[in-house]
Parts: structure tokens; C-alpha cells; sequence
């Protein structure tokens, strides 16, 4: 098994490339962010930035393509949480098998549940919120 609590280094791990998280941090905890003004500023390509970031919760909104996603892993010490703004994903979450969600759907996993994230109609959009700096235990 292999751990990382490190978001951006996940991220890249991932698949995300290191120009899309060049503004990781610029929208962190402001009162209001928009959807479309995060487009408008970073464009329609993957990209990456915290929303918020406190000691009881860290939330990032997350671009992807078609095919990108992340890799199977699970949270030892926290549940996890998505809003999908835009485009279509499958979840694969252990015990439940692969579902298809779609904008305005809201994910829960438990702590300690592998679980898939894959886009399928992109670019898709999710906002993934959770423990701050949260541990992403994966497979060798």
C-alpha cells in the first residue's frame, strides 16, 4: 500500500499535469466562486483549486476530460463528499458497484471504502469535500 496525504501531489499522480494546479491556491477560501468565472479564468482544459481549506475541512473543485479521473483508493480517517457541477462520471465504490452520476448529483463515501472516480462526458466537473489534507491510501 502506498499513502499521500500531499492534494497536489495526488492530483498529479492522477494524471493532472503540474500547469493545472498552477493556480491551486488562488481561490482558496473566498466568500464567493462561480463555476463559469473559474472557466472563464482557467479554461475548459483539467485543472485543479481549493475552495476552501480550514482544520475541519478542505473542498476542491476539480476539471477533467473525457478518460481522466483518479485511482482506486480509500480515506483511513474520513468520509468524502461530491457535488458534480457539470459532465457525466462513474463511481465505482466498493460494495456498490460502477454507477453513472451526472450535474447536480451528491456523492458520499464512508471512510475506509475503496472507491473509482472516472469521467465519462467532459469536461466534467466535481467539487470533492473532505477532511483537510486527507490521507489517499492506494494499491502498489
Amino acid at each position: 500500500m502506498k499513502a499521500d496525504s500531499d492534494v497536489k501531489n495526488v492530483l498529479t499522480e492522477d494524471g493532472l499535469p503540474q500547469e493545472a494546479l498552477a493556480t491551486f491556491h488562488q481561490y482558496e477560501n473566498r466568500t464567493t466562486v462561480n463555476l463559469d468565472e473559474l472557466r472563464s479564468d482557467l479554461g475548459m482544459t483539467s485543472w485543479a483549486v481549493r475552495i476552501a481549506y480550514n482544520d475541519r475541512f478542505g473542498g476542491v473543485v476539480i476539471q477533467q476530460q473525457s478518460g481522466e479521473g483518479n485511482r482506486k483508493h480509500y480515506h483511513p480517517h474520513a468520509d468524502e463528499n461530491w457535488v458534480i457541477l457539470d459532465g457525466e462520471w462513474e463511481w465505482w465504490i466498493e460494495g456498490k458497484g460502477t454507477q453513472t452520476v451526472k450535474k447536480h448529483d451528491i456523492i458520499v463515501v464512508p471512510q475506509g471504502i475503496w472507491h473509482h472516480i472516472k469521467c465519462v462526458k467532459g469536461p466534467g466537473v466535481r467539487y470533492a469535500i473532505t477532511q483537510p489534507d486527507v490521507e489517499h491510501v492506494y494499491e502498489d
